[in-house]
């Protein structure tokens, strides 16, 4: 019986993709995942081939003569791959279909609906319904196939269901400026320009220690919610227990009492950067 050989399509793009930049760092940087995981990939690669398709010894990294037929075959599952998808894009296109997405309010009232408008311009035919949940619910609508997909920041759901990450997100704390504790910390401060420009994406902007705000009021979304558990982690990260004076429903009231002057608010604003230290966000006063 002949062994049959599987290999992922996903492999073989990061096997083409290290081949093309005769790199696994450059291929893992294209591909937005570690180089580890990359290499790990390529070796699987190898093993169920039963062949050697890169010589590791050699700088620049280049492929061994078997690798360089291996390369070839790949590109052409890849066409064909691509062929397949382009010939499935069209019937959908023509068929149509209901596509049920659930997420947490926030994502469904300021993330999806502008994405939801460009699809059905672009899919006239199908239709999109958003399911406003939170985590453990959507939990069980995947389970029973109420929804086709979810949008999540807990980690927990990721180990049973098939996932990627679509973006990262970065805590800001908003604070009133009238605190005192702003006297000592205006050089990390951030202001709305910063945010509508984007500096606040750039690494260079600086977080601040929570345990400078250990003695202030906060005001955080409810239990049950995302950012009640997140925002609760990273106080206790920084040593302290957060003085919690007031649970909200919405994350627009929580900014805007703390606008007021009515305490601190942990909040989460999506960008495509993950601090390095978790202990530590962006603030605004």
């Amino acid at each position: 019986m002949k062994r049959i050989v599987n290999i992922e399509f996903r492999d073989i793009a990061y096997t083409l993709a290290v081949s093309k930049e005769c790199s696994f760092s450059r291929a893992a940087e294209k591909y937005y995942i570690s180089q580890p995981s990359l290499s790990k990939a390529v070796r699987k690669v190898e093993q169920q081939l039963g062949i050697t398709v890169f010589d590791r010894s050699s700088v620049p990294l280049k492929q061994t003569p078997d690798g360089e037929a291996v390369m070839s075959y790949f590109e052409k599952i890849q066409d064909i791959q691509q062929e397949l998808q382009d010939f499935c894009e069209h019937r959908k296109r023509k068929g149509g279909c209901a596509f049920r997405i659930g997420a947490p309010s926030f994502f469904c009232t300021y993330l999806l609906p502008p994405i939801v408008a460009d699809f059905q311009l672009a899919y006239p035919n199908h239709s999109v319904k958003l399911i406003e949940s939170n985590d453990h619910d959507l939990c069980e609508y995947l389970r029973t196939g109420a929804i086709d997909i979810a949008l999540t920041v807990e980690s927990e759901m990721l180990r049973e269901f098939q996932s990627f990450t679509l973006q990262y997100e970065d805590l800001i704390l908003a604070v009133p400026k009238q605190f005192r504790v702003n006297e000592n910390l205006q050089d990390r401060a951030i202001r709305y320009e910063d945010i509508c420009g984007e500096r606040v994406h750039l690494p260079s902007v600086p977080s601040v220690p929570l345990k400078e705000f250990r003695q202030e009021k906060f005001l955080f979304l409810k239990k049950g919610n995302d950012m009640y558990s997140r925002g609760y982690r990273v106080c206790q990260d920084a040593g302290f227990e957060p003085n919690i004076v007031m649970e909200l429903d919405q994350m627009l009231t929580a900014y805007y009492l703390a606008e007021a002057g009515q305490g601190l608010r942990l909040f989460a604003l999506v960008f495509p950067i993950m601090r390095e230290n978790p202990t530590d966000c962006t603030y605004i006063s």
